[in-house]
């Protein structure tokens, strides 16, 4: 289905995966092509719907904010963008008046190819904070662009997009609905400078249903909060993060009332696959976590012990070497409760659903479970829990451990 499959994913039973990304529903061409950002990879991306659609976009909360983020947040047509234009390598962050007029200068090109007014064209740029963009380079990679545009341009852009990428995250699905097929597509990037607080990345959504702006930001909003909102490399919130979702009707189908939440169901499934690839992906990551913590007295709490564990550096380098120290994420969630918390910490530990630590004390493991737990640690996929034994509330996390080569890429050179 993806480029990364998870088994933490499950598709709704109305869905199938497909092959394609995001021009796999109907009316929407994309492109990615090398403008000489990068030494020889793909760096200037367009997408674009051929109709005029329903958008619903979500940006960093990042107070270093970049110049596309707040050009596109601030003055745009939020619910009926059509188009959206990026490049990779340099983030266009922290460039100050030059960093804007560069921003709507990639707009006003955009449009002016694509015979779309500028509000309907987001920005977006990722890569190196604090460089102007080289405009030339720039403005003839988008000219190249618009001359490639395609149904079938979709994994070029998701190329584009990326940065310190492992892979290409993308991906299709249909949906069966009472009227026929509506189709789903995916790109993201990210790998490092991950946390959750709204994105954390970029995403692009399509989709050919005809829903309204209203009904594509309930369910982009809910869809994003259970997936990008849920993940961690590094702790490190990005001051380019953006999710772009553009519905446009091209499947020209009227749906019943039942059908969105078959669309919802769907579109949750395929966010959260695309926000697990960019865990997975985690820099140099070898083990994505899937963290619960319940038992919490309230959502904030269960979301604070939550984070505190799954941002640990002494957990993620301990998940690393395979090591089940509860000790170090006991540790972590003492440290997420609040200065009033009542008492000691009385919680438990879980890998994999078997339980090491009750009430903050070992639980004696005979020679099957030592080996179901090494097992289960050298899994590239590992369930955690914890339980705090004070209240109903729960939160979930996935996070990604911590190597060698996290410290190598982020100690050498810049992306």
């Amino acid at each position: 289905m993806f480029a990364t499959a998870s088994r933490f994913v499950s598709l709704p039973d109305c869905a199938l995966p497909a092959d394609g990304s995001v021009t796999f529903p109907m009316g929407f061409r994309a492109a990615g092509v090398h403008a000489g950002l990068k030494r020889s990879r793909r760096d200037v991306g367009l997408l674009v719907s051929d109709v005029p659609a329903a958008s619903a976009a979500f940006f960093t909360r990042n107070r270093a904010v970049a110049a596309p983020v707040v050009l596109t947040r601030d003055a745009s047509e939020a619910g009926a963008l059509r188009a959206v234009v990026i490049n990779s390598a340099i983030a266009n962050a922290c460039t100050g008046p030059q960093g804007e007029r560069d921003a709507r200068r990639m707009r006003t090109l955009t449009a002016e190819l694509l015979g779309l007014p500028p509000t309907q064209v987001a920005v977006s740029s990722t890569g190196v904070i604090g460089e102007l963009l080289p405009m030339p380079i720039i403005e003839k990679g988008i000219g190249r662009a618009a001359g490639k545009l395609s149904p079938e341009g979709g994994e070029h852009f998701a190329a584009a997009i990326r940065t310190t990428d492992r892979i290409e995250k993308q991906g299709a699905l249909s949906v069966a609905v009472k009227g026929g097929e509506v189709r789903f597509g995916f790109a993201a990037k990210g790998a490092g400078m991950i946390a959750p607080n709204m994105a954390t990345t970029l995403c692009f959504v399509t989709c050919d249903a005809a829903v309204s702006a209203r009904q594509w930001q309930t369910m982009m909003a809910a869809a994003l909060e259970a997936s990008f909102n849920r993940i961690t490399v590094d702790g490190q919130e990005s001051t380019n993060d953006m999710v772009l979702g553009i519905a446009n009707g091209a499947a020209g189908i009227r749906l019943a009332d039942s059908d969105l939440e078959r669309l919802s169901a769907t579109l949750d499934a395929g966010m959260l696959a695309m926000a697990l690839a960019v865990v997975a992906d985690g820099e140099g990551g070898t083990t994505t976590v899937r963290l619960q913590v319940e038992g919490a007295c309230d959502h904030a709490e269960a979301q604070r012990v939550a984070r505190a564990i799954a941002d640990s550096l002494l957990v993620k380098t301990a998940i690393y070497g395979h090591d089940a120290n509860w000790g170090r994420i006991v540790q972590a969630a003492g440290m997420g409760l609040a200065a009033d918390y009542p008492g000691a910490l009385l919680c438990d530990v879980a890998f994999a659903g078997l339980k090491v630590a009750d009430s903050c004390t070992p639980v004696r493991l005979d020679e099957a479970d030592e080996s179901y737990l090494r097992q289960a640690m050298d899994a590239p996929e590992l369930e955690l829990s914890v339980d705090l034994r004070r209240g109903r509330a729960s939160s979930v996390v996935y996070f990604s451990d911590l190597t060698h080569d996290y410290v190598r890429l982020n100690a050498g050179a810049r992306t």
